[in-house]
């Protein structure tokens, strides 16, 4: 295995690790978890939509369940509008991401099955 692959493993399981800690952290209830994204928003002011986007960018990618969550808070976290905008940039993002990393993934398990069945 190469050098890139462990850094590509390293950085999905710190990934899976800081949503774990953080589901952890809020408990799954609905309202401890609407307020603390409305908090985080108010604490990153104007970052607060490129930071949900590249996160919902992140979680469409992986194709992890908690997607549909933040599709729905968007919402509620910078009105309908704006969350729209949000929502249709990180879908567009994140289906290109997932498509390099299927690329990348892949590419050498579908390399090596056409070069030997030629």
């Amino acid at each position: 295995m190469g050098k890139g692959k462990w850094v590509t493993i390293a950085v999905v399981v710190a990934i899976i690790a800081i949503i774990k800690a953080l589901s952890n952290q809020l408990g799954f209830e609905k309202d401890a978890a609407i307020e603390w994204l409305k908090q985080m928003s108010d604490r990153l002011g104007n970052w607060a939509i490129p930071a949900y986007v590249g996160l919902h960018t992140v979680t469409l990618a992986l194709c992890l369940p908690y997607a549909v969550f933040f599709e729905a808070g968007a919402s509620l976290l910078f009105g309908f509008f704006p969350a729209v905008l949000c929502v249709f940039c990180a879908k567009i993002l994140g289906a290109s991401l997932s498509f390099w990393i299927g690329r990348y993934l892949s590419f050498s398990l579908v390399g090596l099955c056409f070069f030997f069945s030629a």
